[in-house]
């Protein structure tokens, strides 16, 4: 902490973030009941950093006075990828589903030509192959 920060007024949200870290001491077994509770009251009186500075000095983590000096660590750009790890073919699924229908529509066109014995069924399966030919 520089000499100038202790002289930093603090507001609510740091004394009861100070009570929090208080009471998880007390919870881990680090303070009594009557050392909490002393605590607790200089925490709620303290007006500046370093009068909560004094009441942490002796407490490991969690210290919300040590969060409020340490610098956080910055964040490290990740450079973009140039390309998906896994590169998917957005056409592949409209492709299996146009082949899909083609089988399906040439089999109960075959089917309807073994069934009525007329060959000029089979017409439109060769004009569905021939066009998918043409557009691949």
């Amino acid at each position: 902490m520089a000499p100038s920060d202790g002289n930093v007024r603090i507001g609510t949200s740091e004394r009861e973030e100070a009570v929090r870290a208080l009471a998880e001491h007390m919870t881990q077994g680090r303070l009594d009941v009557s050392e909490y509770d002393q605590r607790v009251a200089l925490a709620n009186a303290a007006k500046t950093r370093a009068e909560l500075a004094e009441i942490f000095e002796d407490l490991p983590e969690p210290n919300p006075m040590r969060a409020l000096t340490t610098p956080k660590p910055t964040a490290v750009p990740v450079p973009a990828q140039a390309s998906p790890l896994i590169e998917k073919d957005k056409s592949s699924n409209a492709k299996a589903i146009i082949i899909g229908f083609v089988i399906f529509s040439v089999a109960a066109i075959v089917t309807v030509t073994a069934i009525l014995g007329e060959w000029w069924a089979l017409i439109p399966a060769f004009l569905i192959v021939v066009v998918l030919a043409i557009a691949s």
